[in-house]
């Protein structure tokens, strides 16, 4: 099946007091090329991220954005100052002491003593591996599922085409023949000016004809053509990367094409390369987006 190197792939995964969200796109590019943006603390998760997405992307350049949210990233810790807090108990018991005052060191009191001091600080977020790699494997599979989808449009536009280039294939070979006839036509018609066309033998001068019919003659053309169509054909039907196997069926059309543009004295054939040339660099442009 054939793949696009287009798509889009997004899966989170939502814990207690935590949130991991994982996007991935990828666009056409001749080698797998990645970039991750991710939190510092799992970016050692980078190669093992890299690995998973390769045995299912061969191709494309690939950015992955991995966030992880919520309360549950945080927790706090509250310092106690012992030494203040012993200072002030003592200080409080001396006074009522001194005073006759009622001795009132309830818990309320030593809460509302500056002796405390609360700290946040940021969980370990690579405890969260294990959820990590699950969303990732869930945006990968549905990123892998819109590339097929791609794939399968493009794969039936370029058959369609194919299709449309072999019968002006046919339509050139057809016109071919008729080219090769008035060739050799219009050679027998010039050689019945000399005079010493009597004294030639005949088989020289159809040796001649053929010759000279044959460096004008394009059905290798052809038939090099619509090998190449067949083998397009099959290879879009086989899985695995492709991209590169169809760029260079591509390179080989044209080189076809021009060939036959070159050798054509025929403007109808001149008018059908024209047109296949043109079919060919929409089928360019579209094999560029194939894994």
């Amino acid at each position: 099946m054939v793949k696009s190197m287009t798509g889009f792939g997004r899966a989170s995964h939502e814990g207690e007091d935590i949130q991991v969200t994982v996007e991935i796109k990828s666009v056409n590019h001749r080698y797998f090329d990645g970039t991750f943006r991710m939190p510092k603390a799992l970016v050692h998760l980078e190669g093992k991220m890299k690995q998973a997405i390769q045995r299912s992307i061969m191709r494309g350049k690939v950015e992955l954005y991995l966030t992880i949210e919520g309360a549950g990233l945080r927790s706090s810790d509250v310092k106690v100052d012992w030494n203040l807090l012993d200072q002030y108990i003592t200080i409080l018991k001396q006074a009522s002491k001194r005073y006759d005052l009622q001795d009132d060191l309830s818990a309320s009191t030593l809460l509302n003593m500056d002796v405390y001091q609360v700290i946040e600080k940021e969980q370990q977020i690579d405890q969260l591996e294990h959820e990590v790699f699950d969303t990732l494997h869930i945006a990968i599979n549905r990123l892998v599922e819109m590339r097929q989808i791609e794939g399968e449009a493009l794969e039936q536009d370029i058959r369609n085409k194919l299709q449309e280039m072999t019968a002006a294939l046919t339509s050139i070979s057809i016109l071919s023949k008729e080219v090769t006839s008035a060739f050799e036509a219009r050679i027998r018609a010039k050689l019945e000016g000399f005079k010493e066309l009597e004294d030639l033998d005949e088989a020289r001068i159809l040796t001649e004809v053929a010759h000279l019919a044959d460096k004008a003659s394009i059905d290798e053309e052809i038939i090099r053509l619509r090998s190449h169509l067949d083998q397009f054909h099959d290879i879009l039907s086989n899985d695995g990367v492709v991209g590169r196997k169809l760029d260079f069926l591509v390179q080989e059309i044209n080189r076809e094409l021009n060939t036959i543009g070159s050798k054509s004295q025929h403007h109808k054939i001149s008018q059908h390369v024209v047109d296949l040339k043109s079919e060919v660099e929409k089928v360019r442009e579209q094999v560029q987006n194939i894994e």
